[in-house]
C-alpha cells in the first residue's frame, strides 16, 4: 500500500520512478536569498548577444598567464604523489612558513606558522569561515558601500543581518574624475550604524569596486570604533600587492591591540594571476583563528596540495626577484589603457589607487529613448546602471556590472550612475575593449 506521506509530496517520472515532492526540493533557508546572481545573468547576455566575441569587461577574470615561475612549480608538484593527496587541514607547513617569511615584515614581528596562519581553498572560503566562526543568527556585521555582493551572501549564509555604510563621494565625482581615494567614510555616520548586535565589520583594502587604498588616518578611526564597540575586523586584502603607493597600509599591523581582533584574508589566487587555483590564506591571532580553522574543516576540510607547495615556491620568488613591482606596473598599465579611453570619449570615473577595476560615471551617457529593453529590464532592474549595461553587451560587445549591485537597497541610487570595468585583460582583449568603447562617443553629451 502506498505511504499517504509519500503519495502526498511525491510523484512518479515516466519511468515509474518516485520523483522529488515538492517539500523535500524546497531549498535552506539560508540561502533563499539566492535567486540569480548578476555575473549569472552577464553570462547569459553576453552569450546571447550579437556582438562577438564580447569583451569581457564585467567580471575579474583573468586573461593572461601567473608567471612562468609558479606554473613550473605547479607542475613539478603534480609529479609528485603528495602533490595530488590531501595536505594538511591548516595548510601545508612549507606554505604557511613561506608566508610567515613574506609578511612578517609587515607585521613588524614573526608570524607563528602554526598559530597564526591557516591556508584556506581560496580567500573567499578563509572569509566565509570567518563568517562562520563568529557571526550567530541575528547578529548585525558592517559592510562599507559600495560592497562586493559576496560579503552579503555570506553574512546571510551566515545567519547575520547586513547593515550598510556608504563611503561617500566627493561633490566633483559628478562632473569629473576622481581618485578612489577621495571618496571617504564619515565615522559618525558609521558609528551610527553600530548597535548592541554588532558583531563585525568587514574592510575591503584596496577597495572593489572604487580602488581606494584606506589611509593609516582612517584605518586608525575605523579600528578605535571597533576596539570601542568590541567588534571583530575582517579585512578582506586580496588586492593588497598591486596598490599602486608604497607602502600599503595593514590595518592589523596598526597595534598589537588592533591585531587582536583582527582577521585578514589574502588571495594567493589574485596575487599571482591564478585564481583557478583556489588557494589562500587567514592570519589572524589564536584565539580568533583556531575557530576560523574549525569552520574550515567543515566548509573545505583541505585545500590542493600542488597549488600549495607551487604558491610556497612563487612567494620566495617574487620577493627574490621583483616580481611584485613588476605585475603591480603591468596592473597599472592595463588599468590606464582603459581610463584612457574613457577620457578620450568623456566619461569620467574613479580612478582606482589600486586593483584593476575602474567605476564609471554614466550620468552623461544618453541611451536611445526608443530602445527596446527586455522585460527583465524594464519590470526588475529598470535604473540607468542596468540598461547601460544591458546596452553596452548588446550593441558594442562589452560586458560591464551595473552600479547598484554594490549597493544594498537603502542606498540603491547611489550606485544608478555607475558601472564597473575590469581591466585584468589581456592585451587583445584591451584593445578590442577600447575599440569598441570609443562607439560610445556619439552618445556622450
Amino acid at each position: 500500500m502506498t505511504s499517504p506521506i509519500i503519495n502526498q509530496h511525491q510523484s512518479t517520472d515516466g519511468d515509474g520512478r518516485k520523483a522529488m515532492g515538492r517539500k523535500q526540493a524546497e531549498c535552506a533557508d539560508r540561502i533563499k536569498f539566492v535567486d540569480g546572481n548578476v555575473w549569472e545573468w552577464i553570462h547569459e547576455i553576453a552569450a546571447a548577444s550579437p556582438v562577438q566575441p564580447i569583451a569581457n569587461l564585467g567580471t575579474g577574470f583573468i586573461e593572461y598567464n601567473p608567471p612562468d615561475f609558479i606554473i613550473d612549480a605547479h607542475k613539478k608538484a603534480l609529479n609528485a604523489i603528495k602533490g595530488n593527496q590531501y595536505a594538511p587541514i591548516t595548510g601545508l607547513p612549507v606554505l604557511k612558513q613561506a608566508i610567515s617569511n613574506a609578511y612578517s615584515p609587515f607585521y613588524g614581528k614573526t608570524l607563528d606558522a602554526e598559530k597564526e596562519i591557516s591556508v584556506h581553498s581560496g580567500a573567499q572560503e578563509g572569509l566565509l569561515s570567518c563568517m562562520m566562526a563568529f557571526i550567530q543568527p541575528g547578529d548585525e556585521v558592517i559592510l562599507l558601500e559600495p560592497v562586493f555582493e559576496l560579503y552579503v551572501y555570506q553574512t546571510k549564509f551566515a545567519g547575520g543581518i547586513p547593515r550598510y555604510v556608504p563611503l561617500r563621494a566627493p561633490e566633483t565625482a559628478a562632473s569629473s574624475t576622481v581618485s578612489g581615494n577621495d571618496w571617504t567614510l564619515d565615522m559618525h555616520e558609521l558609528e551610527q550604524a553600530i548597535t548592541p548586535k554588532t558583531k563585525m565589520l568587514i574592510l575591503n583594502n584596496p577597495h572593489n569596486p572604487l580602488g581606494k587604498v584606506f589611509t593609516t588616518t582612517e584605518l586608525h578611526s575605523i579600528s578605535q570604533l571597533c576596539t570601542s564597540h568590541d567588534l571583530i575586523i575582517l579585512s578582506d586584502e586580496v588586492y593588497e600587492r598591486i596598490a599602486f603607493t608604497s607602502p600599503f597600509p595593514r590595518i592589523a599591523t596598526l597595534s598589537p591591540a588592533i591585531a587582536s581582533r583582527t582577521l585578514t584574508s589574502v588571495s594567493l589566487g589574485k596575487l599571482f594571476n591564478a585564481t583557478g587555483w583556489r588557494v589562500g590564506f587567514v592570519i589572524g591571532p589564536w584565539d580568533l583563528l583556531k575557530h576560523v580553522q574549525a569552520a574550515h574543516l567543515i566548509l573545505a576540510y583541505a585545500s590542493s596540495s600542488a597549488a600549495q607547495e607551487a604558491a610556497a615556491v612563487g612567494l620566495r620568488t617574487a620577493d627574490l626577484t621583483g616580481w611584485w613591482d613588476v605585475n603591480k606596473r603591468d596592473v597599472q598599465m592595463r588599468v590606464t589603457s582603459i581610463c584612457d579611453v574613457l577620457d578620450e570619449i568623456g566619461l569620467t570615473y574613479v580612478a582606482p589607487a589600486g586593483a584593476y577595476f575602474i567605476f564609471v560615471n554614466i550620468a552623461r551617457l544618453i541611451l536611445p529613448a526608443d530602445y527596446p529593453f527586455p522585460a527583465f529590464i524594464t519590470t526588475h532592474h529598470a535604473s540607468k546602471d542596468w540598461k547601460v549595461c544591458f546596452y553596452l553587451v548588446n550593441e558594442i560587445g562589452v560586458s560591464s556590472i551595473p552600479g547598484t549591485c554594490f549597493y544594498g537597497p537603502e542606498h540603491a541610487n547611489l550606485g544608478y550612475s555607475y558601472v564597473r570595468l575590469g581591466a585584468c585583460k589581456s592585451d587583445q582583449g584591451l584593445e578590442m575593449a577600447r575599440e569598441r568603447l570609443r562607439k560610445l562617443k556619439a552618445l556622450v553629451v
